[in-house]
């Protein structure tokens, strides 16, 4: 189980010095791109207010053990008629004030206490009472203590710490989302630089189309060639026009794509290739055990630990609910302290007690008159029902979420395999490409060389032209998609951000994300 306190936000991100000053200028790097978008991103803000929310329904929970004040006042009047012996009809009237002012406690234990001084004035015409009006004053505490259901802290708390986990999952999602737009980023890069590469490549093709147009004008001119060779020529020249076009219109749509995920608009002298190096590595990471592939990522992977999480509050319910099956029994104690002051009816010699009403706090005091007293409350529904279906919930909740995190352990194994095989094959096929490139562009050269002594024509001199551009175009394709599948494998294994540099810190009470 986790018991690290996650407590990410934004605005802890450290950056540097150039990643600040972003909105002015183009990013200078992968990493400084990254951190713009970390800091940007507007799926980032939305999902960093969730980590608010979260942390404020921890203060909701919280505050179910606050103290209240609580505060009363009221006023009765009554006039009850009633025949004396004699048949005379009297009545009996009486006047009260009544206030109070205490504050009651709940107490994780499951206490709960309440201290509160109530005061009374009270004036009727019941002459056997030789004061009026009377003030009555006391001090009472009251206690109910549960002494089977709702007892101790791990069951008055459950709310609480259910709260603090979803908590620490809010952080982890937005941490998840990070990591996301992170590879997002990166994947996206260099697909608008190796795009940007194709766009070169297509200028040199139709910068060799057009050598080949007007060549073949002059020999077309000069009666060495056919019509048809010239138009081939023209037809060509045309094609590639068009393959730039296109080129250039997926690299401009996958900037637009990049500048959504940054919320940033990029210049014009924006220059993806120079922001990351997209040669070879020169030591690459043996990824050929998936055993220990897999042991690293269940260790970082973030959604492992948002299911562990889960299965802790399904786990939490389910404690609480196993206690919901006990019987109410409660302990209650009272205790308290009476006072009595009043005026004199003057009808007997005079009373102790003939004084202003702050005198029935003297009276109080004075343990003039005190109550006390103790009793047990017993409830229990006959059959228990719906404790014991609550408690079969759980139980079918905390099995779904083992079953949720062993289907997701299958998946990231797969996931793993999956990547293993992608690295492999576009490794194997970067090989292939760079041999095929290599080939073509000899190949032309051999049939540039027949040209020139007239022993080709057009036609085979385009078809050699397209194959070598092909060729080179196919050769960073293949570079991308390896690249690419690099960043997939680290974002499996739940290293992407190490990756870029920017490394997760984390103590005992706090989680940060810091740019280095």
């Amino acid at each position: 189980m986790i018991k690290i306190r996650y407590c990410l936000l934004l605005a802890v991100l450290c950056f540097s010095p150039v990643a600040l000053s972003a909105a002015e200028n183009n990013p200078q790097s992968l990493q400084e791109l990254i951190v713009l978008g970390l800091k940007a991103n507007l799926g980032l803000k939305i999902e960093l207010t969730n980590v608010a929310q979260s942390r404020e329904s921890i203060v909701i929970e919280g505050a179910e053990f606050d103290s209240q004040i609580l505060a009363s006042t009221s006023f009765a009047q009554t006039k009850t008629p009633f025949e004396t012996t004699l048949s005379t009809v009297t009545e009996n009237r009486t006047k009260q004030y009544a206030g109070q002012l205490g504050v009651s406690q709940r107490f994780r234990s499951g206490l709960t206490s309440t201290l509160s001084v109530n005061s009374q004035w009270e004036s009727d015409n019941d002459t056997s009472n030789d004061l009026d009006p009377r003030y009555r004053t006391a001090i009472l505490v009251d206690l109910n203590q549960p002494l089977l259901r709702d007892l101790g802290a791990e069951v008055n708390t459950t709310n609480l710490d259910i709260s603090r986990n979803q908590q620490r999952q809010a952080s982890l999602a937005f941490l998840l989302q990070a990591q996301n737009l992170t590879y997002q980023l990166e994947t996206i890069v260099r697909q608008i630089a190796g795009e940007g590469q194709i766009i070169e490549m297509r200028k040199e093709a139709e910068s060799l189309a057009n050598e080949l147009y007007q060549a073949n004008k002059k020999r077309y001119e000069a009666g060495v060639i056919p019509i048809s060779e010239l138009q081939e020529a023209e037809t060509a020249q045309a094609n590639r026009q068009l393959d730039l076009s296109l080129s250039s219109q997926a690299y401009d749509l996958l900037v637009e794509t990049l500048n959504q995920q940054l919320n940033f608009v990029l210049g014009d002298n924006f220059a993806p290739s120079g922001l990351m190096d997209n040669k070879l590595p020169d030591e690459e990471a043996d990824f050929s055990d998936i055993s220990a592939l897999l042991e690293r990522a269940l260790q970082k992977r973030l959604e492992l630990k948002i299911v562990e999480y889960t299965l802790d509050n399904s786990s939490l319910r389910k404690r609480y609910q196993l206690n919901q099956l006990k019987p109410q029994l409660d302990l209650k104690l009272q205790a308290g302290l009476n006072g009595l002051s009043g005026r004199d009816r003057g009808i007997t010699v005079g009373s102790s007690y003939d004084n202003s009403w702050l005198d029935s706090f003297a009276s109080l005091s004075g343990a003039d008159g005190y109550q006390w007293g103790v009793g047990l409350q017993f409830s229990m529904p006959l059959g228990n029902r719906a404790a014991k279906s609550r408690l079969y919930q759980t139980e079918l909740q905390v099995k779904q979420e083992q079953y949720r995190r062993h289907d997701l352990e299958a998946a990231i194994k797969n996931e793993l395999l999956q990547q293993q095989t992608n690295i492999k094959r576009t490794k194997e096929q970067l090989e292939i490409a760079q041999r095929f490139s290599a080939l073509a562009l000899k190949s032309l050269e051999q049939e540039q060389r027949r040209l020139d002594e007239g022993l080709s024509d057009t036609f085979r001199m385009i078809a050699f032209q397209d194959k070598m551009i092909s060729a080179k175009i196919g050769q960073v394709n293949a570079l991308t998609r390896y690249h690419i599948a690099l960043a997939q494998m680290d974002f499996a294994l739940g290293n992407i951000f190490e990756r870029h540099g920017i490394i997760l810190t984390e103590n005992a009470e706090e989680l940060n994300l810091e740019n280095i």
